[in-house]
């Protein structure tokens, strides 16, 4: 920082100090651009028509007092120097925001301070204003930010953590971080923060409000070191992920769920039949698939329209979920067929399940429910464990066999 240059104003009235203060720069080889008046006056001339990194003023001038100089300044550095040491005074300097008080002395040591001096108060500032640009952007962002001590200890909350968690600030200053979480975090398990975590923590859990309810949210955790590479706390970004966990689920309700009937789709209900003929393998259960086809629905499409057809579909799946079991699959695997698995379930048993659905189709047509008649034609295949056949074929045998129920209805 030594060979950085500074635009400095001299504030000072006496012609000796100032003097001194050229001869030092020049033995010393200082890299200041440095101005000098000699009152208040004069330095609010100075500090109008440019800027300045520092500001060193005596404290008793002849028209008003270091004070006055201060008045003219924002956030410029200030050191005050005096003749006459003051504890009183130079209390009341720093109160005013001065960075630093030096005495002179008869042998002008003060001046061998000064530039070490000047680099501390223009660092210092420097600080403070990053400090504060960094903690108006912590208050500003979307995401939830806190930070803790080397404890656990909540020290810091910005804006969005009180928005998103329903706490006020107070409220959680001082308190340990794990009120956070009802499933503690990895990072908050940590006796030793200064061995035991990893210097990035990323992880997707669930957090707890005020109120007690829960979210999901993307967790992301740092530590902050000083200059030794200790770690002196730990900073929290939170990001609320519930309308990305919605949006998830929606996605796969539209990739698993056929949209009209609220079923599984061909491709869930394939996988459904997988996962049902590993099971029943491993228990020994009988697995029965059907293949059913929604009768006339063309003639329906063409004499009432596709609106219509659409509620045919819905009404006749909407009677098979009333028969079936919950833990039986139903998924529609296009138009106007679908697949329905029945697990623990041998082939006459599940001949009887259809005849109920035909008898309440049925019952339905003698009530008139509908200006057409309602009905489905069906076939069922029963997996064959010795014969291990694979999904297609088990498809398609039941397949076959709804098209000879379809075609011993028509005759």
């Amino acid at each position: 920082m030594k060979d950085k240059s500074y635009k400095i104003l001299l504030v000072e009235d006496d012609i000796i100090d100032q003097m001194a203060f050229k001869k030092m720069v020049k033995q010393r080889e200082l890299d200041y651009i440095y101005t000098v008046v000699g009152s208040t006056e004069e330095a609010a001339a100075a500090v109008e028509e440019e800027s300045f990194d520092l500001v060193i003023t005596d404290y008793m001038l002849g028209d008003g007092t270091a004070f006055d100089v201060m008045k003219l300044l924002n956030e410029t550095p200030v050191i005050i120097t005096t003749g006459a040491g003051n504890e009183e005074i130079a209390v009341k300097a720093m109160h005013e925001g001065a960075c630093d008080y030096l005495v002179k002395d008869s042998e002008g040591n003060y001046l061998k301070v000064l530039p070490i001096t000047i680099v501390n108060a223009i660092e210092r500032v420097q600080n403070q204003k990053q400090l504060k640009i960094l903690s108006h952007a912590l208050m500003s962002i979307g995401d939830s930010v806190y930070v803790a001590d080397i404890n656990g200890n909540i020290i810091f909350v910005n804006k969005a953590f009180t928005d998103i968690f329903g706490y006020k600030e107070e409220e959680v200053i001082g308190k340990r971080c794990e009120i956070l979480s009802k499933v503690m975090d990895e990072s908050y398990k940590c006796t030793d923060w200064h061995e035991s975590i990893e210097d990035i923590y990323m992880n997707e859990v669930y957090h707890v409000r005020k109120d007690g309810s829960e979210f999901p949210c993307l967790i992301s955790n740092s530590s902050i070191k000083d200059d030794s590479g200790n770690i002196m706390a730990r900073v929290w970004v939170v990001r609320d992920i519930t309308e990305i966990k919605d949006a998830q689920k929606k996605l796969q309700i539209y990739a698993t769920t056929d949209i009209l009937t609220g079923t599984l789709n061909r491709r869930a209900g394939i996988l459904v039949l997988e996962k049902q003929i590993q099971l029943c393998k491993r228990s020994g259960w009988d697995l029965t698939i059907c293949y059913i086809d929604v009768d006339r629905l063309k003639e329906v499409n063409d004499t009432y329209g596709h609106q219509e057809g659409d509620d045919y579909i819905l009404f006749v799946t909407n009677v098979m979920k009333e028969i079936i079991r919950e833990s039986d699959g139903l998924s529609r695997l296009g138009g106007d067929e679908f697949l329905v698995v029945l697990p623990e379930c041998n082939i006459e048993k599940a001949a009887y399940v259809l005849k109920r659905i035909e008898q309440a189709l049925e019952n339905h047509n003698e009530r008139k429910t509908k200006p057409y008649k309602l009905g489905i034609s069906y076939g069922l295949a029963a997996y064959d464990f010795q014969e291990q056949t694979n999904i297609d074929r088990l498809i398609s045998r039941a397949d076959v066999e709804m098209y000879k129920h379809k075609r011993n209805k028509k005759s």
